[in-house]
């Protein structure tokens, strides 16, 4: 079979996009998901999107799709379109009903079309775009630790798939909060439940409170000293990164928007009263996986361990759902994940010369 390689403007191939999505395809390479990405992308200097399509040169029908963004400058290269940090799994789309022989000569004709630099991240493991990259084009292939956690049928079993110090820590944070009067409640959003304004703010502003406090260093790791100058560029920072990153982010906007996220939130009595901890992603089409891509906690409830109650208190609403079997904690291999049960896989950062 014949094969071109075309770019198609992102807009302009919502239709055939939308036909790959398969119930194997990740939550983040979905058409929806994705036009943030190309919008955060399109602000930035030295990005152009590049949607890479492998057509069949009789029917003109695409057979594969890689998203990529061209990095322009002195030194030209292409990398995943997903490549971003909030983002998960990066991968290219196949045409549905393709065999693996079709998809890997698909593969063989794109890496043969795109001569020089490639920076392909997040590749899955066992992605056949990562599978067949061609070895005497590979300077650098980098895995990056995943985590998982499988959704058991009943509670007691999946406590008993933990460790014995799991399993009393999971305990001894339930036995704290009823002890001290902790009215903990799980409260989803999404789907049929909509997402009040003024709760996507306190979760916002939880996030970046935490992540600030995680993540600051030199000067801003002391809130009291360094003098007028010093406090002045600590606030200089705080805006820069509240108003100017996490307000206008690609994440911060698909996950109160797209239908298939699901924003979870535990609350210590009803909704709107003090936030403890939450989570959110996305549901695959199937609503077989659902990803995280964000999750923080309130410090003031560190002694009670709020990510470990948040993250159990999923677990049985997902197991009442009864449609859900994976909790996928995404990028990253955290021992708190594999301490609530997770196991472990990779993806593969590489670059191609």
């Amino acid at each position: 079979m014949a094969k071109t390689l075309e770019f198609i403007p992102f807009e302009k191939i919502e239709a055939t996009w939308k036909s790959m999505e398969t119930p194997g395809v990740s939550p983040f390479m979905y058409y929806d998901y994705m036009a943030y990405i190309v919008r955060e992308t399109r602000r930035k200097p030295f990005r152009t999107v590049r949607i890479a399509c492998i057509k069949d040169s009789e029917t003109a029908e695409i057979l594969m799709i890689v998203a990529l963004v061209k990095v322009r400058g002195r030194h030209p290269y292409y990398k995943m379109l997903g490549d971003l940090g909030g983002c998960d799994i990066a991968d290219a789309l196949y045409k549905p009903g393709m065999t693996e022989e079709e998809k890997l000569s698909c593969i063989r004709f794109f890496y043969d079309s795109m001569p020089g630099k490639l920076v392909l991240r997040r590749l899955y493991e066992k992605s056949p775009l990562y599978l067949n990259a061609p070895a005497d084009r590979i300077v650098s292939d980098e895995a990056v630790g995943y985590a998982d956690i499988p959704v058991f049928e009943d509670w007691d079993s999946y406590l008993k798939s933990l460790s014995g110090y799991s399993r009393h820590n999971v305990k001894r944070a339930y036995m704290r909060m009823e002890r001290d009067g902790v009215k903990y409640n799980l409260k989803v959003y999404g789907g049929d439940t909509p997402l009040p304004k003024k709760v996507w703010r306190l979760l916002m502003k939880t996030y970046y409170k935490r992540f600030h406090a995680k993540y600051k260093r030199g000067v801003f790791s002391d809130e009291t000293k360094g003098g007028i100058v010093v406090q002045f560029l600590k606030y200089l920072h705080y805006l820069t990164i509240k108003k100017f990153w996490f307000y206008t982010k690609h994440d911060s906007h698909s996950i109160p928007e797209l239908p298939n996220s699901r924003i979870c939130v535990l609350w210590n009595g009803d909704e709107g009263d003090e936030m403890i901890s939450f989570l959110c992603g996305f549901l695959t089409h199937d609503k077989k996986i659902y990803s995280l891509p964000r999750l923080a906690i309130n410090e003031k409830y560190n002694y009670y361990t709020p990510g470990c109650i948040l993250m159990a208190e999923v677990l049985k609403y997902l197991k009442e759902g009864g449609e859900t079997e994976h909790l996928d904690m995404s990028r990253g291999d955290e021992q708190y994940k594999f301490k609530m049960g997770a196991i472990g896989y990779s993806a593969h950062d590489i670059v191609l010369k």
